[in-house]
C-alpha cells in the first residue's frame, strides 16, 4: 500500500495519541471522521497499523529498574532460548541482531536482585552481557516517512507532513 501525505498525517497522529477520535484526527488532517475511520481500516488491513498500546511507567507500578542485555547463545542454544525468553514477563522486547552478539533484550525488573537472579535463569543458552537504563532521552518519537533523495538531481526532497 503506498501511504499519501494525509495516511502519513494520520499515523503521526495515531503515534501522538492512540486515544484519538476519528473527528479528532479528521479536524487534523482536513477529513470528516467516517474517511478517517476508513483510511485506518485500510491501513490496519494492509497491516501497517498493528495496534493500539500505552505506555506504563514501570517505576510506578514497583518495577523500577531497566536493563538492556546483550546475549550470546551457545551452539545450538539460540531457537531454545528464545522460546524461553518469549514466556518471561520481564522481556519487554526481543531484537535478533548482527554483529558480536545475537540477541538485545530489553527488560524491566524490580531491583537489582531481580535482575541477577535473571541473569542466572539465562546463563544456560549463553553468554549475557548487561547495561543498566540510566535514563531514556527519547523514549517514543513519531515515525514519519523520512527525507529522500530525489533521484538523478542530488537534491533534498522533503517528504515530512507539511
Amino acid at each position: 500500500m503506498e501511504l499519501d501525505k494525509t495516511s502519513w498525517a494520520i499515523l503521526a497522529c495515531l503515534q501522538e495519541n492512540a486515544r484519538s477520535s476519528f473527528a479528532d484526527i479528521g479536524r487534523e488532517v482536513n477529513l470528516s471522521a467516517p474517511a478517517v475511520a476508513e483510511r485506518m481500516s485500510k491501513l490496519e488491513e494492509a497491516g501497517i497499523i498493528q495496534g493500539y498500546r500505552i505506555e506504563v511507567d514501570y517505576e510506578k507500578t514497583g518495577y523500577a529498574l531497566k536493563a538492556l542485555i546483550a546475549v550470546t547463545a551457545s551452539s545450538g542454544k539460540l531457537i531454545p532460548f528464545l522460546n524461553y525468553v518469549g514466556k518471561l514477563d520481564e522481556v519487554l522486547e526481543c531484537h535478533r541482531v548482527t554483529g558480536n552478539h545475537c540477541v538485545y533484550l530489553k527488560v524491566v525488573v524490580e531491583n537489582s536482585g531481580h535482575l541477577q537472579e535473571l541473569l542466572a535463569r539465562m546463563t544456560e543458552y549463553g553468554e549475557t552481557t548487561t547495561s543498566i537504563i540510566l535514563s531514556s532521552p527519547i523514549t517514543h518519537r513519531i515515525f514519519t516517512k523520512h527525507e529522500t533523495k530525489a533521484k538523478g538531481k542530488g537534491q533534498l526532497v522533503r517528504a515530512r507532513l507539511g
